[in-house]
């Protein structure tokens, strides 16, 4: 299974010749089981933290830990409906950042995702797409699913680190 997933992340960084990648690619079963993983891991992150810490930033230009947990939820959602050209379920801008909606969020989110990757068509991967990521202005279907997986672990790895600044010992990684 990890040799797969390292011939898919090869395939995705363009490191694979064209003919080798349709080998090499996740099978949907796998890349569901895998946003199945990444929902449980990330739910169980944001039940650690109380919910009287979900405002806790480590300094003030950061987002709080609410804040975070909302980011992640709001920015797949929006970005799994930009690929199938559908609306997202979720709007752009939450005013709370409470406990509870932040898991509600999140399950709603990972939801949609996990409902919509066996709809993504090849024209939908192969389509471009302008974004306002840094050095990066477009990318075609395939590099912004990849992104927001690897997007969601960027910021509930930020989460953790919340959570050890609090003494609370995250959950053990899972994958």
């Amino acid at each position: 299974m990890a040799r797969k997933k390292l011939a898919f992340l090869l395939a995705a960084l363009g490191a694979v010749a064209p003919a080798q990648q349709e080998k090499s690619l996740l099978t949907q079963e796998e890349l569901i089981g895998d946003w199945k993983i990444s929902k449980g891991f990330t739910a169980a992150v944001a039940e650690k933290m109380p919910a009287e810490f979900y405002d806790f930033k480590p300094n003030p230009e950061q987002r709080s830990f609410g804040e975070q947990m909302i980011h992640i939820a709001v920015a797949q959602s929006f970005r799994f409906a930009q690929i199938t050209g559908t609306n997202p379920p979720l709007a752009l801008r939450q005013e709370k950042t409470d406990k509870q909606t932040a898991l509600r969020l999140l399950n709603q989110s990972f939801d949609f995702v996990i409902a919509t990757l066996p709809k993504i068509t090849p024209e939908q991967m192969a389509k471009i797409f302008k974004v306002d990521w840094v050095g990066r202005p477009e990318v075609n279907g395939r590099q912004m699913m990849m992104n927001m997986f690897v997007h969601t672990a960027h910021h509930r790895a930020q989460c953790e680190v919340y959570l050890r600044l609090k003494n609370i010992r995250p959950p053990d990684y899972t994958f």
